[in-house]
């Protein structure tokens, strides 16, 4: 009889390639970047350095995306006690992290997507 591939029952970890873990987990570290995964400039990539990104239209936005649905000064993210924030500028359409609308300054956990217009950025590690 061939054995089946299966895990063991009870197994407390997944397999050696598996994705990062989420969230803050002890040891973990804060994100060093952000990343464009949705929208006309997918793949782009930012390094978190500390200083405060914005993001909107306009040209002189740290991160422009030419998007009929982002105000020209949309949203920005700075860090704040070891933790990046997002916070809307007063956009038209929304700022969404994860399902959730931006109306204060939010904490973002890596991982968690960002929506701004057709433009969709993670923090990750």
């Amino acid at each position: 009889p061939k054995a089946a591939a299966r895990p063991p029952q009870g197994a407390p970890q997944g397999p050696p390639q598996a994705a990062p873990p989420r969230g803050g987990q002890r040891g973990g570290g804060a994100p060093t970047r952000l990343v464009v995964v949705q929208g006309e400039r997918t793949g782009t990539v930012i390094d978190l350095t500390g200083v405060p990104i914005s993001i909107g239209r306009a040209n002189d936005s740290t991160l422009v995306v030419t998007d009929d649905y982002a105000s020209s000064r949309h949203a920005r993210l700075y860090a704040q006690d070891g933790q990046w924030i997002v916070e809307d500028l007063g956009s038209t359409n929304g700022t969404y992290l994860g399902r959730t609308k931006v109306t204060r300054p939010m904490p973002v956990p890596p991982g968690v997507p960002i929506r701004i217009g057709k433009t969709v950025i993670e923090l990750r590690k």
